[in-house]
């Protein structure tokens, strides 16, 4: 068969709602919004870990984050663990990270230095941008001398280094970026998926990954794409009365951190664009499958909160997903199954002609996609957990989010009822038969979700 190429375009922090496909009228995404009309959108899609390192490690092995070991950031993929892309690099595939990939830690470590491959054919890693001297600030001297000062950011608080201060790093504080637009992080990937895409496209198939850092914090738009909001328009967010202590800001307030938030958001859709529109230069749009998701998403506000954290509520760990092929995959299709990010590596393989390998745990959308015979998930799992400290699991029924701490702390929301998750029906008398069955999936799953390795070598 004429396999295809793979093309994963995937954001940091980007809420499944951040996208004008889902219906929001008030963020900007053209050419996300085509992409998913040339393709399939899924309406409930969850990351198996709401945070960086673990939901990102999960997605490109095909692993539940419990069965790599890896709950929280702050933990590396080691180096032998097998991946989407190795399994590619074996069929032939040549492979690349361009951007964030995040496998290993960056707030202690000297950005100079060469960065582990991982397996990929080639790689160009930036994890953080604009706070460390890694091959975005370096691209950033090559084009433009002058401007490397003012596409720096403040190094982060958890930087062991000397720390740099410029602006602030929190969600909450946006400001304007200051160099010219055509020098932002999401700029520099695209212009690096580009020229990828342009050395690839008389060579072997290729997988490559498109890795941006917005919309992570901080929140630092070209002022272009930020005049394109006006903060008084936008719905502040959700939240209970007692919430609103947590960083105690007015609607006012999380109405301009939202416009800004969107302005990153619509900056990448215009990245994405120029990536997309390179596949039809070159002739490998109609051979190409293109995916575009996100780690996680964010708070924005919602429950007085921001950026991410245990899987409590839909705003972190609920992503956009977007599957696009040519031919392959029905044009406007929308699923509202629930499916999770560790399906997608064996997505990839069986489109590809490949087998699955038996470590990897998630289920191929293939079937689905092409109106084949296919078993919907009964809930999507997440898993958060801190060495010797805080634990979390969670899972999305089809109605239900219910979840639990490792202190026996529950909490259930009646999604139909109740979309904003403002109130823990856990302890409601009605609830009692779907929290029992909540229990029930949460304990299969936690089963299911664990390593199976190593594996018997006889009897006894």
């Amino acid at each position: 068969m004429d396999r295809p190429n793979i093309l994963w375009m995937w954001t940091d922090q980007q809420r499944w709602d951040a996208l004008g496909a889902f219906g929001n009228p008030h963020v900007s995404t053209p050419n996300l919004d085509k992409l998913a009309g040339s393709g399939a959108l899924f309406s409930r899609a969850y990351c198996n870990n709401p945070v960086c390192m673990p939901s990102r490690m999960s997605a490109l092995s095909g692993r539940y984050p419990e069965a790599l070991g890896v709950g929280v950031n702050g933990i590396e993929m080691p180096e032998d663990v097998p991946c989407l892309h190795n399994v590619l690099g074996d069929a032939g595939y040549h492979t690349t990270n361009l951007g964030k990939l995040h496998f290993k830690n960056h707030s202690n470590r000297d950005h100079r230095e060469p960065h582990p491959s991982y397996g990929f054919s080639e790689i160009l890693i930036s994890d953080e941008p604009g706070c460390y001297p890694d091959p975005y600030l370096a691209w950033v001297r090559a084009k433009a001398p002058d401007q490397v000062e003012n596409c720096m950011c403040s190094t982060p608080p958890a930087w062991d280094g000397e720390p740099v201060e410029k602006h602030p790093r929190g969600t909450h504080e946006p400001y304007v970026f200051e160099g010219p637009e055509n020098l932002t992080h999401s700029a520099f990937v695209a212009d690096m998926t580009i020229d990828y895409l342009r050395r690839r496209r008389k060579e072997e198939r290729f997988f490559a990954i498109a890795g941006f850092y917005a919309p992570h914090c901080p929140l630092n738009p070209p002022q272009r794409f930020l005049d394109m909001y006006d903060p008084a328009s936008l719905p502040p967010p959700q939240m209970n009365e007692d919430e609103r202590e947590r960083l105690g800001l007015s609607d006012e307030e999380w109405r301009k951190v939202k416009a800004y938030y969107y302005a990153l958001v619509t900056h990448v859709d215009e990245q994405v664009g120029r990536i997309l529109a390179a596949l039809d230069q070159f002739g490998l749009r109609e051979n190409t499958l293109v995916i575009f998701t996100s780690d996680h998403g964010e708070h924005l506000g919602d429950h007085g909160l921001v950026q991410k954290g245990p899987p409590g509520f839909e705003s972190c760990a609920r992503v956009p997903l977007i599957l696009s092929m040519p031919g392959r995959i029905p044009a406007g299709a929308r699923h509202d199954e629930l499916v999770e990010l560790v399906d997608l590596a064996p997505t990839v393989l069986e489109t590809c002609g490949l087998q699955t390998p038996p470590f990897m745990q998630g289920r191929s959308l293939l079937p689905l996609l092409e109106g084949r015979e296919y078993a919907p998930r009964s809930s999507a799992y997440m898993y958060w957990k801190i060495p010797f400290g805080s634990h979390w699991r969670a899972l999305r029924t089809e109605r239900f989010k219910y979840c639990v701490s490792g202190d026996g702390q529950e909490l259930l929301y009646d999604l139909e009822a109740d979309p904003a998750e403002l109130r823990n029906v856990v302890d409601e008398e009605g609830c009692s038969a779907a929290l029992g069955d909540c229990r029930r999936e949460l304990i299969s799953r936690t089963f299911g979700a664990e390593s199976q390795y190593p594996l018997r070598s006889g009897s006894y």
